[in-house]
């Protein structure tokens, strides 16, 4: 079985991304916090899942291009590729590092950290006997602190990257649908929607809502469950990740990097541990491929021809991050032309299924939208 690159991509950035929360917390706690001895507290299971539901919540709202930016820009030959410089990538790094003192500049977070303080009873930091009334308190103000914590790394890095970063970002994501975790609305903006398109999409969008939270929470499950046994093995090499805000931040690059070693070795000793990745990739492709149809239903003729092009002979920077993709994914460009699937991977053409690309490339069958 192999373990798909989206979720490679993707698990690596909730790693690294869920510990935007746990930022917050760290301001608010003594000195001593201990994420490693913490980790297991329903406090600390509960502050990880909110803030990885926020990664994808990311995405699904149109904002996941620039998180995932940061994971994709530290292979330089994807920098190459994309033509981002070394200042910008700098610049990125250091947006990461710096997460905890922007959090607490933040007026809204200042806001947010005095409810917590209210909330949190200093005899029990963990949250261990709080009453549901109060520990329903406290799930809210997670939720708060994981999406602006988001939304202000995000906003971070779309200020480094230009508009012509940004086009060839959305086009790249476009053409490597098939592997994204989830799509959105937000990626055709590069096919030029109109309002009325736009309107449409966010409708459909709206309108499957509910069936993405359903899939949202079994992914978290899923990822969660990884994630204990991720941290359970880095915790057995003596990985420790510091006892402040900065600390914290600044051991997401060394957590991402451990990341990539620790799942082969689970996903080769770990029963367990492959089966959970598979099912995570398995329970949202059936939503996936429904979104993504409707989603194609609302483009005209001319904005369903590039998109074919972009998926089908996608440009230089797409076509560099496809290949890693499929490289890491089990896939192996064979010497003679073409990819090679590896086991149980998804084959080609999967960004567009095959009977609606033959459905709505044949004349006369298919209701073209108008402009």
């Amino acid at each position: 079985m192999r373990y798909p690159m989206k979720m490679k991509l993707f698990f690596v950035a909730v790693l690294c991304l869920f510990l935007f929360p746990l930022v917050g917390h760290a301001q608010q706690t003594p000195p001593q916090f201990d994420f490693m001895k913490m980790r297991n507290s329903p406090m600390m299971q509960q502050s990880m899942k909110i803030g990885m539901k926020n990664v994808v919540l990311s995405f699904w709202n149109g904002r996941g291009g620039n998180l995932m930016a940061i994971g994709l820009f530290a292979d330089p030959d994807i920098r190459t590729a994309f033509g981002v410089s070394d200042e910008q990538y700098q610049t990125i790094q250091q947006t990461q590092m710096n997460l905890g003192t922007e959090l607490q500049r933040n007026p809204e977070f200042q806001e947010i950290a005095k409810e917590m303080q209210a909330v949190r009873n200093s005899d029990d930091p963990l949250m261990q006997n709080a009453d549901a009334e109060t520990a329903g308190k406290f799930a809210d103000i997670q939720g708060r602190i994981a999406s602006l914590t988001v939304d202000i790394m995000s906003d971070a890095v779309d200020n480094v990257m230009t508009p012509e970063l940004k086009q060839k970002m959305m086009e790249a994501q476009l053409a490597a649908m098939g592997e994204m975790p989830i799509i959105s609305p937000g990626m055709f903006e590069v096919l030029n929607l109109t309002d009325a398109q736009r309107q449409h999409m966010e409708k459909i969008k709206n309108e499957l809502e509910p069936e993405f939270e359903k899939h949202l929470e079994t992914f978290a499950n899923g990822v969660m469950a990884m994630t204990n046994k991720l941290f359970d093995e880095l915790e057995k090499q003596g990985f420790n990740m510091g006892d402040n805000a900065e600390e914290i931040s600044k051991k997401a690059k060394e957590l991402g990097e451990k990341a990539h070693e620790i799942q082969k070795k689970l996903m080769a000793d770990d029963p367990e541990f492959k089966r959970l990745a598979d099912d995570i990739q398995s329970s949202g492709k059936i939503f996936s491929t429904q979104f993504k149809i409707k989603m194609f239903d609302v483009l005209t003729d001319e904005q369903w021809a590039r998109l074919q092009l972009l998926i089908d002979n996608p440009p230089v920077y797409a076509k560099a991050l496809l290949k890693k993709m499929k490289e890491q994914s089990g896939r192996a460009e064979q010497a003679g032309g073409g990819w090679q699937p590896g086991p149980h991977s998804w084959q080609p053409g999967d960004p567009i299924p095959v009977e609606y690309r033959e459905q709505r490339n044949a004349p006369k069958n298919f209701p073209r939208p108008k402009n």
